[in-house]
């Protein structure tokens, strides 16, 4: 069985403008590709290759909450079909030209195909950009339950009322913008200049500059690294921080349970301690790696437990007498920055993405 959803009876003229007032040909579109086997694009190219990934990413489930976005993803999981018609309709009205508006005149037609059982759809659209002829093309996306995070044990509900409200938030909301430039989405940047407009900011000069300095001279880290090897002698320790792209410093311990059928399961605890505010996390990634060497998706978990729970909670003590450091409140992970650019992040800001990293940058390590 498959369903498709039309999100436009009549064409939809768009009069949004670039920062300088003016529509941007879409020949100025910014390049994309240039990694894997994509090749390096600019203009109409670009945006042909960039504009199913934005359709395709989740940038939040809420359907009572359109500010933060919804996603075609969202199809798949809801089948009310008043509901999934209104979510074709705000992907066409709202975020489309809410994204790409200051490179396109007018959309159309913009049509849904769902496939539930398949986890894909067929997506058609023809529009005209600006200043180019109109054109129309259809591709499909595919949402593979594992790679697109919508198990129903990683759903992650948005924040509450309570932590919108709660003056902590406001506090690090406000520590954010001084590190963060505003108004910068990356479909602005300008690849032919040879520093990016954020980068020239007065915030992203602050957050180079701490960056740097903690990965240049840093001795309360170093020393923090020496208790850390004292107090879990015979443990295998490593400084697992990425040196300029994420907001904290990190440091892993490695725990390991051998399995009867020869392979193992590899529990890392990690203290992360952020850069840009006295605040800390420490969190335990768990997965199993089996005898031909490859290995499970590892689970990550802000809750140590089990054998971890002593060795996490150790390393929340050595942080907090290294630096007088308070935990982050996890309540706020959530809350929306919407119009911050944070370098590091391939999705919409929060504040755990810019105080720390991405829960998938949390999750990778060696």
């Amino acid at each position: 069985m498959s369903q498709t959803y039309k999100a436009l009876t009549q064409p939809l003229p768009i009069d949004i403008v670039g920062p300088d007032g003016k529509k941007r040909p879409i020949h100025a579109f910014p390049k994309v590709g240039g990694f894997k086997k994509v090749p390096l694009a600019r203009g109409l190219k670009a945006f042909e290759l960039h504009f199913p990934t934005f359709l395709k990413k989740r940038r939040g489930s809420n359907l009572v909450a359109p500010d933060l976005g919804t996603s075609l993803c969202m199809l798949l999981e809801v089948e009310d079909e008043q509901q999934c018609s209104e979510i074709v309709r705000r992907v066409a009205h709202e975020e489309i030209p809410g994204t790409f508006g200051k490179y396109l005149d007018t959309i159309h037609s913009f049509d849904v195909t769902v496939h539930r059982e398949a986890r894909t759809m067929q997506v058609s659209v023809v529009l005209t950009p600006h200043g180019a002829d109109t054109v129309s093309w259809s591709f499909e996306l595919r949402f593979p339950p594992e790679e697109e995070g919508v198990r129903q044990d990683e759903v992650r509900p948005l924040p509450s009322p309570q932590a919108l409200n709660d003056p902590r938030a406001a506090e690090l909301i406000r520590i954010a913008w001084h590190y963060y430039p505003a108004g910068y989405p990356v479909w602005e940047d300008d690849d032919e200049e040879p520093v990016l407009a954020y980068q020239r900011t007065p915030e992203y000069q602050r957050w180079s500059a701490i960056r740097q300095k903690t990965w240049d001279d840093w001795k309360e880290w170093e020393d923090f690294l020496e208790s850390v090897r004292a107090v879990f002698p015979g443990h295998v320790i490593r400084d697992v921080t990425y040196p300029s792209t994420d907001a904290c410093s990190r440091c892993c311990l490695y725990l390991e349970e051998p399995l009867p059928d020869g392979g193992r399961v590899v529990t890392r605890v990690v203290g992360a301690v952020c850069i840009l505010a006295p605040l800390y996390l420490v969190y335990t990634t768990t997965a199993t790696v089996r005898p031909d060497k490859t290995s499970t998706r590892s689970r990550l978990t802000f809750e140590p437990a089990g054998e971890a729970k002593p060795f996490a909670d150790a390393m929340a003590r050595l942080i907090e007498q290294s630096f007088d450091y308070r935990p982050f409140p996890l309540e706020l992970a959530d809350i929306p920055l919407p119009d911050l650019r944070v370098e590091s992040l391939y999705e919409p800001p929060t504040l755990l993405g810019a105080l720390f990293a991405s829960r998938d940058t949390l999750d990778n390590l060696p």
